[in-house]
């Protein structure tokens, strides 16, 4: 088991973190701030999306057999910098930048699951700063504010040169891989469809206020608090409770007063309880592949994505239909969460 030494995960985790809202930042300001889609807008999110996410599976699996996880993530920031010298070809940076930001998601998601400390903590800390560096990148790309195009290059590959000097924690991992569970192939699939749901939610719903800057920057601090919390929670009480117990809360909330800032703000917050919940249970399912777990989760997250993609989620304007999807997420969440407990596949 990892020598529990916090004072030197602190800057680990951190660094990570950073490193992962600045590279989401960068991505975003690229896709809406620097290329010119025009008339390629739908296909060039597609391509991107399926990058950034779809990939991560691909390369997590090579990352739990041979790559580093270290120093895919290092490429990941390189990758994503080098983007931004191909502004002219929207196909070639798209590409690049979503291949460098599937790296380094995946490469730092290989090592945060590693820990074996507040395992969900620390997969809450390191996904939530996501969500804001991409609002901080769309908001850089389309406000009044000029900045260089060479501020995030620049930014990533310092970011990558501190990373390989920062200290990775080591791991014991002579136990790993060992344990089995029946029926495996179901259980990931059973995961990935709440994942899924959540990404079509989390994109589709209708928050009418977001158009005040105040209110929105709250949603956005809500959508990454909840994360953070459901993983110190989650630690604390079990993924079982607030997992399940967070989508329940949630139901009514976005499902029937999303309209109302309080309620959906606090609604997203509870929501997104589920984002380490999940990856903790995706890990728990195949204990030996952290790399091939966290990628799964993303490319679920990549299919639940793409009906407000390709604008196909006007269906979703019903409340009903809202409260439906929600709740049979938590119904399988349920279910998944039991079974793994009931296997016993990891001790936590």
């Amino acid at each position: 088991m990892h020598s529990v030494c916090f004072s030197r995960i602190t800057p680990f985790i951190t660094l990570y973190s950073f490193a992962h809202l600045v590279a989401d930042a960068a991505c975003s300001f690229l896709l809406l701030g620097v290329l010119e889609l025009n008339n390629h807008v739908v296909i060039s999110m597609i391509l991107y999306n399926a990058a950034a996410f779809v990939l991560q599976a691909p390369f997590g699996f090579i990352i739990d057999k041979a790559l580093s996880p270290k120093l895919a993530a290092i490429f990941g920031l390189v990758f994503i910098a080098v983007s931004f010298l191909f502004w002219d070809n929207i196909f070639v940076a798209l590409s690049i930048s979503g291949i460098g930001n599937a790296l380094y998601h995946v490469g730092g998601g290989s090592l945060i699951l590693s820990l074996k400390a507040r395992e969900a903590t620390f997969s809450g800390i390191y996904v939530a700063p996501g969500g804001i560096g991409l609002a901080l990148g769309s908001y850089l790309a389309i406000s009044q504010l000029r900045i260089n195009i060479m501020l995030f290059p620049l930014a990533l590959i310092i970011l990558g040169l501190i990373l390989c000097f920062i200290e990775t924690p080591k791991f014991d991992r002579t136990d790993e891989g060992k344990r089995t569970l029946d029926y495996r192939f179901l259980i990931i699939i059973l995961i990935m469809i709440p994942i899924a749901i959540r990404s079509l939610i989390g994109l589709s719903i209708e928050f009418p206020w977001k158009g005040n800057q105040y209110l929105f920057a709250l949603l956005i601090g809500a959508i990454a608090l909840g994360k953070a919390f459901g993983g110190i929670l989650a630690d604390r009480y079990g993924l079982m409770k607030v997992g399940v117990g967070g989508l329940f809360v949630s139901i009514p909330l976005l499902a029937f007063f999303p309209s109302i800032p309080l309620f959906g703000i606090l609604g997203a917050f509870v929501f997104n309880f589920t984002m380490p919940v999940t990856l903790i249970a995706m890990r728990n399912t195949i204990p030996g592949n952290k790399g091939l777990s966290f990628g799964l989760t993303t490319v679920a997250i990549f299919i639940g994505s793409l009906p407000a993609i390709i604008g196909k989620d006007l269906w979703l304007k019903n409340n009903w239909i809202v409260f439906s999807l929600i709740f049979s997420a938590s119904i399988l969440l349920f279910a998944v969460l039991r079974f793994l407990d009931i296997n016993k596949t990891i001790k936590v």
